[in-house]
């Protein structure tokens, strides 16, 4: 490996190690007050959330796509559990390049799961497996888009 390869996947490790700890500040601990989109206001923290976990998996996802609810405040929630994992997906193949699509799929549940597990330690969240599932789902929609680009470079 050359000196510059060894230079730039040490950039990308610390770009990973910032993402990472951005994610926890803003899911984990939800220092985000409000979004306002026109007159809707929508508050993301603020407050401790407790009471029951949730173990059912699609319990919260299906009724918010099935349209049950405030329609943004369901689109926010999925795409706000989605959308930010994703640059995990794409970084982690980068630093770690003997990452397979089973590794991926580790890493999605493990990241998912750690992030439930640090709201509960920290009793700023409700444990729920439909968090765990789309944290998951943003890792590998990373990681498959890695994988498209990768290989449309190596032809």
């Amino acid at each position: 490996m050359s000196k510059n390869s060894r230079s730039i996947r040490w950039g990308l490790a610390i770009v990973l190690a910032l993402w990472s700890a951005l994610l926890i500040r803003f899911i984990v601990f939800k220092k985000i007050p409000m979004i306002q989109i026109g007159r809707v206001r929508y508050r993301f923290g603020g407050s401790t959330h407790t009471g029951p976990a949730n173990f059912v998996p699609f319990k919260t996802i299906l009724p918010q796509l099935h349209g049950h609810g405030n329609g943004l405040i369901a689109k926010v929630n999925l795409l706000g559990n989605i959308l930010p994992f994703v640059p995990v997906g794409i970084l982690v193949p980068l630093v770690y390049r003997n990452m397979t699509w089973s590794k991926a799929i580790l890493l999605a549940i493990g990241t998912g799961l750690l992030m439930e597990v640090l709201e509960v330690i920290f009793q700023v969240g409700i444990f729920d497996v439909d968090d765990i599932l789309l944290n998951a789902l943003g890792v590998l929609i990373g990681y498959g888009l890695y994988s498209a680009f990768s290989s449309i470079n190596q032809r």
